[in-house]
C-alpha cells in the first residue's frame, strides 16, 4: 500500500514538474528598423577608420607635438554624435594620401631631365 501511494505521490511530481519547465518565459520583442541596424553598422565602420588613422604612428607624433593627449582623443571619440563622427570621417576621406606633392613634382622633373640629358636631348647639367 505504501509503495502504491509514493508511486502516486513521484508520478505527481513528475506531472507537475513538466508543467512549470515547460512554461514559455516571458520575451519581450520589438521590431528593429533597417535604418537602425545601418546606422549602428556606418558608425562602427566609421569609428574603426577614425581609430585606424589616429593610431598612425606619425598621426600620434603629431598630436603630441601640438600638446593634445592621445587619450583624451580617444575619450573624445566616444561621445561623437553620429553627425560628428560622420564630418570627422569624411574628412579624413577627403585628406590627401600622398602628403606633399611638390616634392613629387621636383622629383619627377628632376628625373625627367636626367634622362634627357643621358639620351643627349638636352645639354642642362653641363651649363650648370
Amino acid at each position: 500500500m505504501q509503495t502504491v501511494l509514493f508511486k502516486k505521490a513521484g508520478i505527481f511530481m513528475l506531472v507537475i514538474s513538466f508543467m512549470f519547465t515547460t512554461f514559455p518565459a516571458a520575451s519581450y520583442a520589438g521590431l528593429v528598423g533597417t535604418d537602425e541596424i545601418l546606422s549602428a553598422d556606418t558608425r562602427s565602420q566609421q569609428m574603426t577608420e577614425i581609430r585606424n588613422v589616429l593610431a598612425r604612428n606619425d598621426v600620434r607624433a603629431q598630436m603630441l607635438d601640438l600638446g593634445v593627449n592621445p587619450a583624451h582623443v580617444d575619450e573624445r571619440l566616444s561621445v561623437l554624435t553620429d553627425a560628428e563622427l560622420a564630418q570627422l570621417s569624411k574628412g579624413i576621406q577627403e585628406l590627401p594620401a600622398g602628403g606633399d606633392s611638390f616634392f613629387v613634382v621636383v622629383g619627377i622633373l628632376f628625373v625627367v631631365l636626367l634622362i634627357l640629358e643621358l639620351v643627349g636631348v638636352t645639354n642642362v647639367f653641363n651649363k650648370i
